[in-house]
């Protein structure tokens, strides 16, 4: 099955009091947002080589069942 040719590839940096270990991203980002937090930088470029990229996901990412992601 073939894979998308481009991804997006996004990187935050996130100051927070809060310990990274014990705190999931999502809330860390949703802190961030809301101001208990700060996002120092965020930054995002469109990958088309995304597969030697030592961060990208496994193949099996893509696939839901027999179906791929679009």
């Amino acid at each position: 099955m073939p894979s998308p040719r481009k991804l997006w590839k996004t990187e935050v940096v996130i100051w927070s009091e809060f310990d990274p270990q014990k705190t999931p991203v999502s809330a860390l980002a949703r802190e961030g947002e809301s101001g208990s937090a700060y996002i120092g930088k965020a930054h995002s470029e469109l990958v088309s080589g995304w597969e030697e990229d030592p961060d990208a996901p496994p193949q099996d990412f893509f696939e839901v069942g027999d179906n791929e992601l679009s």
